[in-house]
């Protein structure tokens, strides 16, 4: 059976009527502009955890900094980088004191708007494993900054995603001695979290994507039959509502959220740089968590499940 008339009619609909990238921005924009936000005050943090600026860090913040300009036209960071361009700090004390007046400015505005959540804090610690890792290393005092901040946070010490970063850094601070294999082993794992830092990459972290497991992009791939799927934001393919009837039509079930049962998150080609950003949505988050637990759940790509659907046979 191919895909319902009404399906077809949605799925081949001109792009005027379908959701543009700039629509999807503005539906999600405060919770991203948030994100942003608070990933760029974790991202200073962490560069200043050593208490110095390193080797390569004054690039990188600057990089991030024009980054985060491109996203607000922020003043905060435009002054910032045109006094680190125009090399107006008498040294390392001036601009480690410039970073932490703009910490100070941008969390007074963030909890001016609203008071910080989990998710918040989540962020703020992905950020600061990006300015940490910004120079492509890791020292003892970083090592301790990050130990210190997952033992703090209930959030963090809950969650799989953070184990194995916590396991490394538990172990390489127990002697306080930080040796090479233990620095590169933290480095890994904030890599995977993060990606690598901006000496290693020249690309600022702030717009890059988080690694997750590769979307599943062949439909014959996908399974419907008592199969459960979780949508993650807006589909180029149809609204919500029109979607579940699909996947139903073939035998599978939508699920509202991202549970142990859960065989499929659906990653939306329209938001996927919104959803796939290094500061990641809660159904990705959770998803991440039940695979690092040994469940067998795929992401899929919007394509795939598109296709997927045209080429079910089951009903009318």
């Amino acid at each position: 059976m191919k895909l319902s008339e009404n399906a077809l009619s949605k799925i081949s609909a001109p792009s005027s009527l379908l959701k543009t990238d700039a629509d999807i921005d503005r539906i999600q924009k405060n919770a991203n502009d948030r994100k942003r936000v608070i990933y760029w005050i974790g991202f200073l943090d962490g560069a200043l955890s050593s208490n110095r600026i390193e080797p390569g860090e004054e690039a990188a913040i600057l990089a991030e900094a024009d980054k985060f300009v491109e996203f607000f036209d922020d003043p905060d960071a435009l002054d910032l980088a045109e006094d680190i361009r125009a090399r107006c700090f008498s040294g390392q004390n001036d601009l480690m004191a410039a970073l932490e007046d703009v910490i100070a400015d941008k969390r007074n505005e963030i909890q001016a708007e609203a008071p910080y959540s989990e998710r918040d804090e989540v962020n703020e610690f992905l950020g600061f494993c990006a300015g940490v890792v910004c120079d492509g290393l890791i020292l003892l005092k970083e090592a301790d900054a990050i130990l210190a901040r997952i033992r703090a946070s209930d959030t963090l010490t809950s969650s799989p995603v953070y184990r194995d970063l916590w396991r490394a850094t538990e172990a390489a601070m127990a002697d306080s001695v930080l040796s090479d294999d233990e620095a590169e082993e933290i480095r890994q794992w904030i890599a995977l979290l993060v990606g690598d830092g901006y000496v290693d990459t020249g690309v600022p972290n702030i717009g890059t994507t988080a690694q997750l497991d590769e979307p599943v992009s062949d439909p014959a791939l996908i399974e419907f039959e008592d199969k459960c799927f979780v949508l993650t934001g807006p589909m180029r393919m149809g609204t919500r509502s029109f979607i579940i009837k699909e996947i139903e039509r073939c035998g599978g079930e939508v699920g509202k959220t991202v549970v142990r049962r859960t065989d499929y998150v659906v990653v939306s080609s329209n938001a996927s740089k919104n959803w796939r950003a290094t500061h990641f949505g809660t159904k990705i988050e959770r998803a991440k968590e039940l695979i690092v637990e040994g469940y067998k759940l795929r992401f899929v790509a919007e394509h795939a499940l598109e296709k997927a659907i045209k080429s079910c046979g089951r009903g009318k």
